[in-house]
């Protein structure tokens, strides 16, 4: 049997790196300085939360018959695992939770398509460096019209990866933020548990979003 366990994320402070503070800005202007904050402490209750879940969920099964595909990582090996203790110890619990688990030998997935997140990024630069609000404005239609493609690709890409490296016997455990579908993309011979543990109202509202189309075909 195949297993996946899926946690929809939800980011925390650690994560956002040096968009933090205007993400910030952006939130406590759309809820209030006082739900926004509310918001970020839950977050992280919720990330210590779901590594007590997590480890629930694997405590028969054999570390080394582990696989983690994490949202936005596209290398493995010895820069894979740098990426990973390097956010680690910036304080993502994400991360932490996954160096966690390859210290104890889960195996780190090829989890994205490199050429997909570079096509997202240079959109998502060319709205930061565009200079006249006019530039701008057609910079995020570009994006807006092509990310929704650039994020069925990714998500193709996801599934597929899941699909073809999970074996028989082993778990698969995915880290994918609420705008991704993929778990109806899965084979059917993985059984999936998904892990949703951010039940405040701002991130109900940012996990849910997708959870129609979210919901495994089994």
């Amino acid at each position: 049997m195949k297993k996946l366990i899926y946690i929809p994320i939800v980011h925390n402070r650690a994560d956002l790196g040096s968009l933090g503070s205007q993400l910030s800005l952006e939130g406590e202007r759309k809820y209030g300085a006082s739900a926004w904050q509310h918001h970020l402490e839950e977050v992280d209750r919720s990330w210590d939360e779901i590594e007590i879940a997590i480890f629930k969920q694997l405590k028969k099964s054999s570390f080394d018959k582990i696989r983690i595909y994490q949202d936005g990582l596209p290398v493995v090996n010895e820069i894979g695992i740098k990426i990973v203790k390097d956010a680690a110890e910036n304080g993502s619990k994400n991360y932490l939770i996954i160096d966690n688990l390859l210290t104890r030998g889960a195996k780190l997935e090829i989890a994205e398509n490199k050429e997909f997140l570079l096509k997202e990024y240079y959109l998502l630069s060319d709205i930061k460096k565009a200079e006249t609000p006019e530039k701008q404005l057609e910079a995020y239609l570009i994006y807006e019209k092509m990310s929704r493609e650039l994020l069925k690709m990714r998500d193709d890409f996801i599934a597929n990866q899941i699909n073809e490296t999970l074996q028989d016997g082993e778990v698969g455990i995915a880290f994918f933020g609420a705008a991704h579908t993929v778990l109806n993309k899965l084979k059917k011979d993985i059984k999936v548990a998904v892990i949703q543990m951010f039940v405040d109202e701002i991130s109900v509202s940012l996990v849910n979003k997708n959870e129609h189309s979210q919901k495994p075909e089994k």
